[in-house]
């Protein structure tokens, strides 16, 4: 039934440059802020940990790949203020927040791991809601 007009499929609309969601960004920040929290204390979690991570950080490299290859735009984003605080804000998280403060008994690892789990859903949502602005306000330019 061929009828010449567009049926709406994601095929016949371009891609919209859009920000992550937040199920996504708690999804990942869960993953990633619990398992910081519980690789660095727990013996038993080290390879399970590592594995974890490995897949996060390959899932979220192979999708920024495809993405900036739709939206070449992305290339050109200039970093605001925002931009810089968040990143800050995850490299805080990931970096120094793990050598500084080791939890003793568990009610202190579940603590850590989610104000973790909350810094890292809100960071990665923020950065990259910084970034796609950028992105479309360099394209409008």
């Amino acid at each position: 039934m061929a009828t010449g007009k567009s049926t709406g499929s994601a095929e016949s609309k371009p891609h919209e440059l859009r920000s992550i969601s937040w199920w996504a960004s708690a999804l990942v920040g869960i993953l990633v802020g619990s398992t910081l929290a519980w690789l660095r204390t727990q013996r038993n979690f080290f390879f399970l940990g590592a594995a974890i991570l490995a897949v996060v950080i390959i899932v979220l490299g192979v999708r920024t790949i495809r993405r900036r290859a739709r939206h070449p735009e992305m290339m050109e984003a200039r970093t605001s203020w925002a931009y810089n605080i968040w990143a800050l804000v995850l490299i805080v998280l990931a970096g120094p927040v793990q050598l500084v403060y080791v939890p003793d008994d568990i009610s202190e690892l579940t603590i850590k791991s989610i104000i973790l789990s909350v810094g890292f859903c809100l960071g990665i949502h923020e950065v990259d809601r910084a970034m796609v602005k950028g992105a479309t306000s360099a394209k409008k330019a």
